[in-house]
């Protein structure tokens, strides 16, 4: 090793500098280092109380080469959840400071780290559907989700009910659901007949099975079950809030700034084709509908939500639908995280359909709502899963896997 040795002469003193400058590199020659150290034998000498032999030992002991720093460790695991890794030293991970894009990189890693714990065990908001909630890793995310289907086919229906368990059955959620179309008055009377498995005509016109005490215990108990659930579940109309998607956003930020901080929030539009821009004015529907799609899939980032809307098809002649059979939606078709087509055979060949599942009691053919994951970024899923429909009672229950299989088996012998 060479150094680069400076000193200073003074009446009683002198300087020493000694830099190391590793073993490939010197400051000073070969040919004049003898000459430096001869030359500073005389001077040490010269000095006062300090032989040329102490300062040699002194050079030697600054020639030692220096420890090196323990750099403290970058990695921890959290204090509550002993499986979650922490980055409590940052510097440590490169051996020095961050840089401020690396400092970026640093924070979105963490971000998405703490994202997934908070997706539970599960991965997502329960919807009551076992079946439902593996096609989709666990449940609901955030993320763009549509019913599409035929008019009078039960896409209402399903959103409805998936709105309503998810608020029954997670913790610190909040669904707010927005009927375009249907006023509160069609739309509440679903909600408690869903919940009590009676018709939507006996909650709906209460007085006229008045002589009935078990059916107007079961409405008023689903009422009850209404008025308990208005911290994590809300019902608007065209008449609350209007149809546009800037009342809805005000209503999503007037929400959050009233629930706490870390609420999952998950938005339902009843339907997509319904909905308005007061801010802008467009030359076409594809415009307008390109801006509202774009819309919907920015709140999913925004608040962090899951938005589910209901979405028209084109005609279909009775046949099962495709995912271009959405109408006027080419932007949503791409925007949506999951495009769900839904199929109701019963209710387009009636006592023809070879899809049913039976009632015992009134001896008909009852209909099966095919759901049929078209376009699936949850999961690499793409079947179909069903659901035995009653339509009097806006209920639906999810088939076991064997029926499912069965069902399949039919519509591929049509």
């Amino acid at each position: 090793m060479y150094y680069n040795i400076v000193y200073t002469q003074g009446a009683s003193a002198f300087l020493l500098f000694v830099v190391a400058r590793g073993n490939a590199v010197s400051l000073v020659q070969e040919s004049l280092k003898a000459a430096a150290l001869a030359e500073w034998r005389q001077e040490v000498n010269s000095v006062e109380g300090l032989s040329f032999e102490e300062a040699l030992r002194q050079v030697q002991w600054m020639e030692q080469p220096a420890q090196p720093q323990v750099q403290q460790e970058p990695f921890s695991t959290d204090d509550i959840n002993p499986h979650r890794l922490r980055v409590t030293n940052p510097d440590g991970l490169l051996g020095r400071p961050l840089n401020k894009i690396e400092a970026m990189m640093l924070q979105n890693i963490e971000a998405v780290d703490e994202y997934a714990w908070s997706r539970g065990s599960r991965g997502g908001l329960d919807t009551g559907w076992e079946l439902f909630n593996d096609a989709i890793e666990g449940g609901l995310q955030p993320g763009l989700i549509l019913f599409a289907a035929a008019p009078n086919v039960g896409k209402s229906a399903m959103m409805l009910q998936i709105a309503k368990t998810v608020s029954e059955r997670n913790e610190n959620v909040y669904v707010s659901y927005h009927s375009l179309d249907d006023s509160n008055n069609e739309l509440l009377p679903r909600y408690i007949a869903c919940d009590q498995q009676i018709k939507i005509a006996q909650a709906k016109m209460p007085e006229k099975f008045s002589d009935q005490p078990e059916i107007i215990e079961k409405r008023n108990e689903g009422l009850r079950n209404l008025y308990r659930n208005i911290y994590r579940f809300g019902m608007y109309d065209s008449e609350n809030l209007g149809t546009s998607v800037e009342a809805i956003e005000q209503h999503i930020k007037d929400i959050l700034m009233e629930l706490p901080e870390g609420v999952k929030l998950v938005i339902c539009i009843d339907s997509f084709n319904d909905l308005t821009v007061e801010s802008q004015k467009f030359s076409n529907n594809d415009a307008r509908n390109e801006y509202v799609a774009k819309m919907l899939k920015s709140w999913t980032v925004r608040y962090n939500a899951v938005v589910m809307c209901t979405a028209h098809l084109r005609k279909t002649n009775g046949k099962r639908p495709t995912v271009d059979d959405l109408k006027d939606t080419i932007r949503l078709q791409y925007e949506a995280n999951l495009i769900l087509l839904l199929y109701n055979e019963v209710g387009i060949k009636e006592e023809n359909a070879a899809v049913y599942w039976m009632d015992e009691e009134e001896e008909t053919k009852m209909p099966v709502i095919e759901c049929k994951f078209a376009k699936n970024k949850f999961s690499s899923f793409k079947g179909t899963r069903f659901y035995e429909f009653f339509p009097d009672f806006s209920f639906m229950i999810e088939a076991p896997i064997e029926a499912c299989r069965r069902y399949a088996s039919l519509i591929y012998q049509g």
